[in-house]
């Protein structure tokens, strides 16, 4: 058990009392500004929001969702159809989550989008191994297969709608240094996220105005924080607790869904769950980690603290955190072979420069303290070598060092280390031990392309800070999707879906295309098609 420090969150969540924390997934196989559409109680005055807040305590719910984003909307949409009196919750003043800045980019196989580009011989089964392999097989295998299986349905249902993939679009979505997938089945709309958006926004309209055939109804709250689960004297989930404009009520319900996304909106329960600040926040304003707190506190287990992906890292605006990007240094050897080395916080090197594939650097860079590193190069280097920050000259280079917080020069190794507030001795040693492995041909870490010894002062220094936009813990879940506690054992009556579950459940510690979006939409309509409701 992981006990968290004390100290009071962002507005949106309380503190929690501790985290159950385990490695990977021990259950095995049995982006972002606000939409501008309509929904339910979008242009209602605080008044009438409240007074609609209220009036529905008084009713029961067969299904309650916190968050009406990626995977709220569809599982509301699939419930009502079959029947279900269905109320939302949520934060923003719109619903629509994520989807109105996400690139929108999907997954599927056997689809009517490949049928129609002509691409044939494509099956869940492939699908599930592609994603376990680009994973480095640490997604859940549970809610992979989930996804692999229901996602071609959700996605001829949204194609049905309106969703069209573009032009040039189909792809493997490899990149540099990334594998993908061995069928092309990697989509996205000309509009983005914000189409798919759009079409469960208007599926949505037609259930709170007049309900369904089935008789199901969707009733949406915005502006609505959940503040608890409430539970029954054996533990069960029986409802929510949630403030509407200063107003708190309680809503009952037979089952519970947290849809409500992850915490990248929120420095203090990210530090906790990461163990390093968070250094930019470019996050949709309302993913402030709320449903994970409140699933926590009555006994929910949390997973994938150690599936965080840094990223490569960034130079920032600041050091007071979170700040902004301000440049990049491209650390990617296919586009630009190393001449620096990288040093870590106690002045070592701690990866090859030269590894190809990008989850390996993420990797090696989540081992660091901070997820903070520095590139070091001396004159000759700055003097020889292809400007490392792309559309920067050289004169840019040069004009940013010692007047930039993050870009350190000095005349000696030692002075350098200073100012990077790394190990001095530990730095020079570690050049030298470079320096060893230039002239014999044999470097520690086995690169090969080592053009030049770091000897000639000056010498440079650049903070590298590892961030990331997505939430690898999440919500332990089985294979239904109950939410469970640290011993397996479901909680009754609440379940997850989307980045509530975490993003290292579908992604393991790598990137995985398409597998965020349509994880959350393939698995909230499975819900919606199999909570029971009779």
């Amino acid at each position: 058990m992981r006990v968290l420090r004390s100290g009071r969150p962002s507005d949106a969540c309380k503190e929690p009392r501790a985290v159950t924390r385990t490695t990977s997934y021990p259950i095995r196989p049995s982006r972002r500004r606000l939409l501008a559409g309509a929904a339910a109680t979008v242009g209602l005055t605080p008044v009438a929001r409240r007074a609609l807040a209220m009036s529905e305590q008084d009713a029961t719910y067969d299904l309650i969702v916190v968050g009406a984003g990626t995977a709220g909307m569809p599982a509301a949409v699939f419930a009502s159809d079959r029947g279900a009196n269905v109320l939302m919750i949520e934060a923003a003043p719109v619903i629509g989550g994520t989807l109105a800045i996400a690139g929108g980019e999907i997954c599927g196989a056997g689809t009517k989008t490949q049928a129609r580009f002509g691409i044939s011989g494509d099956h869940p089964d492939i699908h599930f191994d592609d994603v376990m392999r680009m994973s480095n097989g640490l997604a859940d295998p549970n809610i992979v297969r989930l996804t692999v299986d229901k996602a071609p349905a959700m996605i001829d249902w949204i194609d049905d709608r309106g969703w069209t993939c573009r032009d040039g679009h189909i792809i493997d979505g490899s990149g540099d240094g990334r594998p993908g997938y061995s069928k092309r089945r990697y989509y996205q709309d000309e509009g983005r996220g914000k189409v798919i958006a759009d079409i469960f926004i208007r599926e949505l309209k037609d259930r709170t105005a007049s309900g369904t055939a089935s008789g199901g109804r969707v009733t949406i709250l915005t502006g609505t924080r959940a503040l608890e689960l409430l539970t029954s004297d054996t533990g069960a989930v029986e409802g929510v607790r949630a403030q509407t404009d200063g107003i708190t009520a309680a809503y009952r319900g037979r089952h519970v869904l947290v849809t409500s996304g992850g915490y990248p909106a929120n420095p203090w329960l990210f530090e906790q769950y990461i163990g390093a600040p968070m250094y930019i926040n470019e996050s949709y304003a309302y993913c402030t980690g709320g449903g994970l707190v409140m699933a926590e506190r009555i006994g929910a287990a949390l997973r994938g603290h150690d599936l965080h992906r840094p990223g490569s890292g960034s130079i920032l605006t600041s050091d007071t955190y979170p700040a902004k990007v301000y440049a990049r240094f491209d650390t990617r050897p296919q586009k630009r072979l190393p001449w620096e080395i990288w040093i870590n916080g106690n002045g070592d090197r701690y990866v090859n420069e030269e590894t190809y594939n990008s989850s390996a650097r993420e990797q090696a860079l989540m081992g660091q303290p901070g997820l903070r590193y520095n590139i070091v190069f001396d004159q000759a280097i700055f003097d020889a070598a292809p400007t490392g920050i792309p559309n920067w000259t050289r004169d840019d280079m040069a004009a940013h060092f010692n007047t930039h917080m993050m870009f350190k020069k000095a005349d000696t190794l030692e002075d350098l280390g200073h100012m990077l507030q790394v190990n001095a001795a530990s730095l020079t040693a570690t050049v030298a031990a470079y320096n060893e492995g230039v002239t014999s041909g044999s470097d520690p870490f086995g690169r090969e392309h080592t053009p030049l010894p770091i000897v000639q002062g000056p010498f440079y220094g650049i903070v590298h800070l590892g961030h990331s936009a997505t939430s690898s813990v999440g919500i332990a879940v089985n294979a239904d999707l109950q939410a469970v506690r640290g011993d397996g054992t479901p909680i009754p009556n609440l379940y997850a879906a989307g980045e509530a579950i975490g993003s290292g459940a579908t992604l393991g510690n790598a990137f995985v295309p398409g597998m965020m979006i349509t994880p959350a939409m393939a698995l909230g309509r499975h819900l919606g098609d199999a909570l029971p409701l009779a």
